[in-house]
């Protein structure tokens, strides 16, 4: 003998379009078999007291040290088995900055509370080096390493001419052929550079002439009407715009003439590539922008730079691995980064 099932507890199958997937729910003594999780908002504790079934809500409360962003902290049953969106989250927030000794705090924000995951201090030491301590996922800063303080670079036209001891970092002693004081040209040094080749879709505008020192040439892309805008851009010997990794952050530069007679940079490097779309930061994940020259589309790609936690794709144009999270700087890679290192130490033992 069969008993009737009342239509709303039959199996039923809804396809969740942000998602692009299909999710099954089955109806168990009353109740569909979907609880709440911690999917809806990460770093809550929920309390669902009066049950999980149509139309009743669940609370929620942030985990120490998360805090509520938003007003309402409910989720609602709805009767396509699917909790409400939620109009509040957990965000995890840093205190004050430690202190480090022997050193200056530079970044007076780092004085206040309230600082995002990621958020970066810096410090100066007395020994003419810079530290920097950084709030991780793991809720507490974190002692960074120092970098050695560097000088301004030394005007282009004298790429080429001189020799440094240690680049431009402290104490180092640059040396301009024989001559061990400040750079200046020599008033009688005249000539001038061949005007710039136009190579790799670059054209130049040299609006002050080709002098030795005197102006710059401007590269700008020529773009055909169906192309995407491009940037000139500076890239290393022996890479194109289609052998470019996306950790390469090339610079955008001119070209000057030097006392050698050649052009800084000299104009074979420099390649167009594709020009960064205006949605970094915006939450969804942008292919083109998942990249260092595009600040890895401002966080957009990786769990732990974003509040929300979820990576949302925008699309569907993703190739190989183009929406993962590549930045090097997101806590991700660093942990994977931590693990290789390891395995590689442990591997060199055996």
């Amino acid at each position: 003998m069969s008993f009737p099932v009342p239509p709303s507890c039959l199996l039923r199958v809804f396809f969740d379009s942000y998602f692009q997937r299909e999710t099954k729910l089955e109806c168990f003594h009353g109740s569909w078999d979907r609880i709440v999780n911690q999917s809806h908002v990460y770093h809550a504790i929920f309390s669902c007291p009066w049950g999980t079934t149509f139309g009743k809500q669940c609370t929620f409360t942030c985990g120490s040290p998360a805090i509520l962003q938003g007003d309402s902290d409910r989720l609602v049953c709805l009767e396509d088995g699917l909790w409400s969106f939620p109009e509040a989250y957990c965000k995890i927030e840093c205190p004050e900055a430690s202190g480090v000794n022997n050193a200056k705090l530079l970044t007076a924000d780092c004085l206040a509370t309230g600082h995002d995951v990621g958020s970066v201090c810096r410090y100066k030491l007395h020994v003419n080096k810079w530290c920097k301590i950084q709030f991780l996922l793991a809720r507490a800063w974190e002692d960074g390493g120092c970098e050695p303080i560097s000088c301004p670079a030394i005007a282009d036209i004298f790429q080429g001419m001189y020799t440094c001891t240690n680049g431009r970092f402290y104490d180092s002693t640059c040396t301009l052929r024989r001559w061990t004081a400040s750079f200046s040209m020599c008033s009688r040094l005249q000539g001038s550079c061949s005007p710039p080749p136009d190579l790799h879709s670059v054209e130049y505008s040299c609006d002050q002439g080709t002098a030795v020192g005197k102006c710059r040439c401007f590269p700008t892309c020529i773009v055909s009407l169906d192309m995407d805008l491009r940037d000139p851009v500076v890239l290393p010997n022996g890479t194109t715009a289609e052998s470019l990794n996306h950790w390469i952050l090339p610079p955008k530069s001119s070209i000057i003439c030097t006392g050698l007679m050649k052009w800084y940079p000299d104009p074979r490097h420099i390649h167009c590539i594709q020009s960064c779309e205006p949605f970094g930061g915006d939450g969804w994940c942008d292919t083109i922008n998942n990249r260092a020259y595009c600040q890895y589309d401002g966080g957009d790609c990786c769990p732990s730079t974003l509040s929300s936690r979820k990576v949302i794709q925008f699309g569907a144009d993703c190739n190989q691995d183009e929406c993962t999270c590549r930045d090097p700087d997101a806590e991700e890679n660093k942990s994977k980064a931590k693990r290789l290192e390891g395995g590689g130490a442990r591997g060199g033992m055996q």
